[in-house]
C-alpha cells in the first residue's frame, strides 16, 4: 500500500505490513510510536526498525536514521486507526456494525443476534468468544474481547470478503476507553446493564461508566436497558435516537409475565401496543433481559418480530453461559462465566429458582490474577451469604500464585469454612461427588474456557462441560 494514500506527503513507499509489536520481524512495515498506561513506543522506534521497519508515525522528538520515513504528528492513535482502515480497504464502513456493551451479558447477547440473523443473511461476530463467520470460530490474536484496531479491521475485511454486511461485536469499557473502537460507526448500540467491576482499568464507577458512554457517541439508535440505574442516565447523555427495553419500568420493548423453569422460560413481549408471546430455551430471569435486548436490536434492524420468533424457541445458546450439564444425574449442574459480584448474585438467584426446597447450593470457583482485586471480597461475600457449600478451586493466577489467591478469597468468608482444592477438575469431581438429588452445583468463572492463563500464556484445560460430565458419568457408572 502506498503510503502517500493516506498520509499527504511527498513519498509513494509500499508498506507491506502494519507493525504492532516492535520485537517481531515484519518487513516493510510502518510502526506507530503510540504511548499507553505503561509504555510509550517512541522507546521501541530502534527495535522496530532493526525488526523490518521503514516508515515511523511519531510525536515527540526522535533520532532519525537514514533510510527510513518519518512521519510527525500530534495523534499518533488517530493515524494508526486511518492507516488500519485505509490498509484493510474501509471495509468496516460498508457493514452495518451493532456494538453491545455492558457489565454482563455482552457475550450472549452480541452471539444470539449472530446466530439469528445469520439464518436470514451472513453475518459476523467479534467478541469474548473469539470471532466467528460461518461455522468456524476463531481466536483472535491477543485474546481481546475487543480487538486492537489493526486486527478489528484485517477481521472485518475477512468477514466482508465472506460476505457478511452485518458485523455483531461486544464493545468492553477498556476497548472503549483506549479508543480501539474509534473509527466504527454503530448502526446500534446496546447498553445492558453496569454493576462494580474493573476498577484496576477505570477506578471508581463514576469513570467505568463514562467508559461505556464512548460506544454512545457515535451510533444512530441506543437500545437502552430502562431499568438500570445507569440505563437510566445514559438516556439523558445519549445523542443517538434512544430505544428503550425492560421488565419493570414501562419501555418501548417490555417483558411482562414471566414463567421460569428449569429448561425453559415464557414471557410476553409488549412492542407498541402489540403483544407476543415469547417460549423460549433462554433460562433465568437475567437472560430474559439479554433475550429482550436481543429482540430490539433485531427488530430495530429490519427484522420484523413476528419473523424472529420461531428462532427463539430453540437459539443456539453461548457456551459457558448459564449452561446447563446434563448427563441424565438427578442433580443441577450450571457452568457459568460469572466472576463479578453482580454476577454471581444473578446465578445464585437462578441456582435458588432450580434447587430442591432444603437442598443444597454447592459453588466451586476461585479469582483471576492481575484483575480488579476488589472482586474477591465482594464474590465472596456473595457466595458467603447464598452458598451451602463452596469449592476454592484453580482460576487463571496469570503472575499471580494461585494458592496465595485462594487463601486471600478464603479469608473473606464468614459463615462457610471453604475448601480449598487446587486442581479445578478435582474440585469439580469433589462437588459432584458430594452433591445429592435436587441439589445444585454451580461451577464459576471459566465458563467455555479451554485453557487456564499463568505467567506463561495459556495453558490447556478440558473445560468445566467436560470436567463437570467425566465427573458425573463416573458418579453414575460407580452407583450402577
Amino acid at each position: 500500500m502506498k503510503i502517500n494514500s493516506v498520509f499527504d506527503i511527498d513519498s509513494d513507499i509500499d508498506i507491506a505490513n502494519i507493525m504492532f509489536d516492535s520485537r517481531k520481524g515484519s518487513k516493510d512495515s510502518i510502526f506507530f510510536a503510540m504511548k499507553g498506561k505503561i509504555n510509550d513506543g517512541h522507546r521501541f522506534i530502534d527495535k522496530a526498525i532493526e525488526n523490518g521497519a521503514i516508515c515511523i508515525v511519531y510525536s515527540d522528538d526522535v533520532d532519525k536514521k537514514d533510510g527510513v520515513l518519518y512521519i510527525r504528528t500530534d495523534d499518533v492513535q488517530k493515524a494508526y486507526i486511518d492507516f488500519c482502515k485505509a490498509y484493510y480497504d474501509n471495509t468496516i464502513d460498508k457493514m452495518n456494525v451493532i456494538g453491545i456493551t455492558g457489565t454482563n451479558g455482552k457475550t450472549t447477547i452480541a452471539w444470539i443476534i449472530r446466530s439469528i440473523i445469520s439464518n436470514f443473511e451472513k453475518c459476523g461476530y467479534i467478541g469474548t468468544m473469539g470471532y466467528c463467520y460461518g461455522e468456524e470460530i476463531y481466536d483472535s490474536s491477543m485474546h481481546l474481547t475487543t480487538p486492537k484496531s489493526d486486527e478489528l479491521f484485517r477481521i472485518g475485511k475477512e468477514m466482508y470478503d465472506y460476505g457478511c454486511r452485518t458485523l455483531v461485536l461486544e464493545a468492553s469499557s477498556e476497548g472503549l476507553y483506549t479508543r480501539r473502537l474509534d473509527g466504527v460507526h454503530f448502526s446500534t448500540a446496546v447498553f445492558n446493564n453496569l454493576s462494580s467491576d474493573h476498577f484496576d482499568i477505570h477506578g471508581n464507577m463514576e469513570d467505568y461508566f463514562k467508559a461505556k458512554c464512548i460506544l454512545f457517541e457515535n451510533c444512530d439508535k441506543a437500545i437502552i436497558n430502562i431499568d438500570d440505574e445507569y440505563g437510566k442516565r445514559l438516556m439523558d447523555i445519549s445523542k443517538a435516537e434512544n430505544i428503550t427495553y425492560g421488565i419493570d419500568n414501562e419501555a418501548d420493548y417490555k417483558g411482562s409475565n414471566l414463567v421460569l423453569y428449569n429448561d425453559h422460560s415464557e414471557f410476553d413481549l409488549i412492542h407498541k401496543d402489540k403483544t407476543y408471546h415469547i417460549d423460549t430455551n433462554m433460562i433465568a430471569r437475567f437472560n430474559i433481559y439479554n433475550l429482550i435486548a436481543v429482540i430490539a436490536v433485531l427488530n430495530e434492524n429490519g427484522y420484523s418480530i413476528e419473523s424472529i420468533v420461531p428462532y427463539l424457541r430453540n437459539i443456539e445458546l453461548t457456551p459457558g453461559r448459564c449452561q446447563l450439564v446434563d448427563e441424565g444425574q438427578k442433580f443441577n449442574v450450571v457452568v457459568d462465566f460469572a466472576f463479578t459480584p453482580n454476577s454471581f448474585e444473578k446465578v445464585f438467584d437462578y441456582a435458588k429458582s432450580i434447587t430442591k426446597k432444603d437442598h443444597k447450593i454447592i459453588a466451586v470457583f476461585g479469582a483471576a490474577g492481575d484483575r480488579d482485586h476488589n472482586r474477591r471480597p465482594t464474590t465472596a461475600a456473595v457466595a458467603d451469604r447464598r452458598a451451602d457449600k463452596v469449592i476454592l478451586s484453580y482460576d487463571d493466577p496469570s503472575s499471580e500464585d494461585m494458592m496465595g489467591i485462594l487463601l486471600e478469597m478464603k479469608s473473606y468468608f464468614n459463615r462457610l469454612d471453604p475448601e480449598i482444592i487446587l486442581d479445578r477438575i478435582e474440585a469439580i469431581e469433589k462437588a459432584v461427588n458430594l452433591a445429592q438429588d435436587g441439589d445444585t452445583i454451580l461451577l464459576l468463572g471459566k465458563g467455555s474456557d479451554k485453557f487456564f492463563l499463568d505467567k506463561e500464556g495459556r495453558v490447556p484445560y478440558i473445560s468445566d462441560e467436560v470436567a463437570a460430565r467425566n465427573a458425573i458419568d463416573k458418579k453414575l457408572k460407580g452407583n450402577a
